[in-house]
């Protein structure tokens, strides 16, 4: 039963999988970095599966003994010991870093939109002509390439969505880290609440796997916040910047 269900669990992943990269591949429209963030976007999901293994059956996993021992008490210091959310939490920062793609998905698709607006008006005898701010590229076989040297608004709205993954991944690592490590960094914990005043000594099976998925979701969290400190300093010294210096035509 265990195996049919990891089965499914694993069939439905890989099926949330396709729409992510057909989206990547197949979009009408790019810009610099796009395909890089939509990776993340995968390699991201599968780092949450991986992750959340270990702790699929964290009640199973946290037991304690002392006088007067009961299921009761139990669950009691586990409430206690076990107090924030963890998976759901991971889950919820996964929608945030997809949400800030979407973002700019949402803006480009606009823009897009607008730009072939414009230019059917200006040029009715030639609406397929190149639009201004954008360039045609049959080798990365899209039919527009946003151009962020003359879009100094999608610039700056491209580099808010890098500052709100930025923002959204330390807040995520300093979680991982202060968090929900602690909870499962020792052999075994004292226990006493109010309602079981014990006391119990608890103990969490498995901790080296909880640590190693919290390791590695931290590792990637934190190549995501290089990445975006280096994507955002480029984007602003290579677009912004040398907009400015050379005096282009911006919009």
């Amino acid at each position: 039963m265990d195996i049919l269900k990891t089965w499914i669990v694993k069939m439905a992943m890989v099926t949330g999988l396709i729409p992510i990269l057909r989206t990547a591949v197949e979009a009408t429209t790019d810009y610099a970095g796009r395909t890089m963030w939509f990776g993340f976007a995968v390699v991201r999901l599968l780092a949450l599966y991986v992750s959340e293994q270990p702790w699929s059956k964290l009640d199973l996993d946290f037991d304690c003994r002392g006088n007067g021992t009961s299921e009761f008490c139990r669950k009691s210091c586990f409430s206690n010991h076990f107090n924030v959310p963890i998976v759901s939490l991971w889950n919820s920062a996964y929608v945030f870093f997809v949400v800030s793609v979407l973002i700019m998905e949402l803006f480009t698709s606009q823009l897009r939109h607008n730009l072939t607006k414009a230019a059917v008006k200006k040029k009715a005898d030639h609406p397929d002509g190149p639009l201004i701010g954008t360039w045609a590229s049959d080798l990365a076989h899209k039919d527009l390439v946003m151009d962020f040297h003359h879009q100094r608004t999608l610039l700056v709205l491209y580099l808010f969505c890098v500052l709100m993954r930025l923002l959204g991944e330390l807040m995520f690592l300093y979680i991982l880290m202060w968090w929900h490590l602690p909870l499962v960094s020792r052999d075994s914990y004292d226990c006493s609440t109010e309602v079981c005043p014990g006391p119990f000594t608890c103990l969490v099976r498995f901790p080296a796997e909880k640590r190693m998925s919290l390791y590695l979701l931290g590792s990637l969290s934190i190549i995501l916040s290089l990445v975006c400190v280096v994507f955002g300093l480029y984007s602003i010294c290579h677009y912004l910047a040398a907009c400015r210096t050379r005096h282009d035509e911006c919009v």
